[in-house]
Formats: C-alpha cells, sequence, structure tokens
C-alpha cells in the first residue's frame, strides 16, 4: 500500500505546472519532477553537492553570464531556516535562457530538524511576455491619447476660427 501511494503522489506531483525540486538533508538532490527537469533540462544528480547545483544546472544571475551567488540562493537560505522567493535567476541550457523565479522552503522532521529543502520552479517567460504586452498595449494607448489630443486641439483652433468669422458677421450685418 505505501509504495502504490507513493507512486500515486508521483503522479500528482508529475502533474504539477510547477517545477518542484527537492534536496535532502545532506544537500544533495533527492526528487525534480517533470517540469522540473524540463527547466533545468535534467533530472536529479543525486551524489551533487549544493555548491556544485549552479554548475551543473547551468543557474545564473539574471541578465549576466555569472553564476547564481551561493550566498544569495534560496536553497541555502532554507537550510538556514529560511523561506525566500527570489525572480533573478536564469537556466541557461541549449542556447536558451530560462528565468525562473524560486521558492525555496526547509522542510522540518518530526524533532524540527530540516529534512528536506522543498523548491517551486516558476519560468517566467510568460509572465515576461505578458508584461511585454501589457507595455506595448500601453504605449499605443498613449499613441491614440496624443492623436485624439491633437485631433482635440485641432476641432478647438477650428471652432474658435468659426466663431471669429460668426462674430464677425454678426458685426457686419
Amino acid at each position: 500500500m505505501c509504495r502504490s501511494l507513493s507512486v500515486t503522489y508521483k503522479f500528482f506531483l508529475d502533474a504539477c505546472p510547477l517545477g518542484i525540486f527537492i534536496l535532502n538533508a545532506e544537500g544533495h538532490p533527492y526528487y525534480a519532477n517533470l517540469a522540473a527537469i524540463n527547466l533545468l533540462g535534467k533530472g536529479v544528480s543525486p551524489t551533487a553537492s549544493l555548491d556544485h547545483l549552479n554548475v551543473i544546472y547551468q543557474a545564473y544571475q539574471a541578465g549576466t553570464n555569472q553564476l547564481y551567488p551561493l550566498t544569495e540562493h534560496p536553497f541555502l537560505r532554507a537550510f538556514q531556516g529560511e523561506t525566500q522567493t527570489i525572480d533573478d535567476l536564469e537556466i541557461h541550457q541549449g542556447g536558451q535562457i530560462i528565468p525562473l523565479e524560486v521558492t525555496a522552503t526547509p522542510v522540518l522532521n518530526e524533532r524540527g530538524d530540516i529534512a528536506f529543502i522543498l523548491a517551486i520552479l516558476q519560468d517566467l517567460r510568460p509572465r515576461q511576455a505578458q508584461s511585454q504586452r501589457q507595455e506595448q498595449l500601453h504605449q499605443e494607448l498613449i499613441r491614440r491619447n496624443r492623436g485624439l489630443q491633437q485631433e482635440n486641439d485641432s476641432l478647438k483652433t477650428k471652432v474658435q476660427l468659426l466663431q471669429q468669422q460668426l462674430d464677425r458677421l454678426a458685426q457686419s450685418a
């Protein structure tokens, strides 16, 4: 029964659209669901240590060619008992850059000791694409608003000219 239950959990975790990456208490990769494997470009390397994860998974600080600073890494912070979310980590794989939001949190055992680190990985590309579309729409609205403002100013000028002509006609009559 326990085996089938763990297989069932794996099905649920693999169906999750967010990446789930788990480290054991020693800092070695323990589990990655399908979404995490797709985002990271590879599966679990159980012998990898915490300080080599950036190299193995090609985790860089966003917009740079610098590996993500270990001292700022949410995995390390989770081992210090903190839950942390960052959105400035990129995975460089297969000629593409995948920006990620990473939230890491400690999972405690019954004694209160850290048993695992649970990390949730979210691909930021859809969010960035949406933000870019919103910015384009915003710029288009600004452009249209300027056009309407110019048209409004032009109409005001025409109305003033017509009013002046009417005033002259009224004075001459």
